[in-house]
C-alpha cells in the first residue's frame, strides 16, 4: 500500500533546518526521521518500500525503526493527513 500526503497538506523546509507538515489550520513540527519518511511518502513507495530507505539514512540500534514508521503513517492517516 503507497502513502502520500492528503489533499490540502505539504511539507516545508524552514531555514534553520527543521521541517514543518502544513496541515489545514494548523503546523506539526517534525523530527528529522518523520520528515524523512514523510518525504518519501508520495503515493509510490509502499511501508516497506519506506522504511528501507530509512535504514539507509537512520541507524535503528533498537529495532523500532519500522513500528515508529507504521505508527507515524497510522497516526497521520488518522488525523486525515496522509492517505493510503
Amino acid at each position: 500500500m503507497a502513502h502520500k500526503l492528503a489533499r490540502g497538506v505539504r511539507l516545508r523546509r524552514e531555514a534553520d533546518g527543521s521541517t514543518l507538515l502544513l496541515v489545514p489550520e494548523g503546523i506539526v513540527e517534525l523530527n528529522e526521521p518523520a520528515a524523512a519518511a514523510l518525504a518519501l511518502a508520495n503515493g509510490s513507495r509502499s511501508t516497506d518500500e519506506i522504511v528501507a530507505a530509512l535504514a539507509e539514512q537512520f541507524d535503528d540500534p533498537d529495532g523500532t525503526l519500522r513500528a515508529d514508521v507504521q505508527a507515524l503513517l497510522a497516526d497521520l492517516a488518522e488525523r486525515g493527513f496522509v492517505t493510503s
